[in-house]
């Protein structure tokens, strides 16, 4: 029997096995928000252009403020897009959905965008406990910050799209990005 936890219980990756295996994400590193908005625009035109549907589409922020302006400027450019929560209730199916990392768990799309992965988004300070006022609470504070962006980054079939303005986040220099 393969084991799914490690000596402390935690729920580790051992024995999970993907069937696919496809490239690996793009990532783009933008001088400013707005810049980094007009790079996702043209990600999710070029996905449409390859023949990916809108509603195949999702792009994931840290934060409702960040959905909320990226819907507004995919709508501005011309491409269907609605908010996660909202979207089968307007009658909007055939939209890019945006939704923040935490609404993503469970979803899966074909192609996915993870936005606004800078430094001050992923981990958020508010959301650490300091190490000096208890160091294991502040590195299970970093684990939940850091499954939350491994969860947003898994849940694209076929591609996967990471950016951020300015610095990026450390999880994503941890991994090599």
């Amino acid at each position: 029997m393969t084991r799914l936890e490690d000596e402390n219980r935690n729920e580790t990756l051992l024995g999970y096995r993907s069937a696919l295996h496809g490239d690996g994400p793009t990532t783009y590193a933008a001088e400013t928000e707005e810049a980094e908005l007009d790079a996702l625009v043209a990600q999710v035109r070029a996905w449409m252009e390859a023949g990916v549907s809108a509603a195949e589409i999702g792009v994931s922020a840290r934060f409702n403020k960040t959905c909320a302006r990226t819907v507004a400027h995919l709508k501005a450019a011309g491409i269907p897009a609605a908010s996660l929560r909202t979207a089968d209730a307007t009658g909007e199916s055939e939209a890019v959905r945006v939704g923040t990392m935490h609404s993503f768990k469970g979803l899966e799309f074909r192609c996915v965008a993870v936005i606004g992965a800078g430094d001050g988004a992923l981990p958020f300070p508010k959301a650490i406990t300091p190490p000096e006022v208890d160091p294991q609470q502040h590195e299970t504070d970093m684990m939940s910050e850091r499954c939350l962006l491994f969860v947003a980054c898994t849940r694209p079939r076929d591609s996967l799209y990471v950016s951020w303005s300015g610095e990026p986040s450390r999880f994503l220099v941890e991994a090599g990005a």
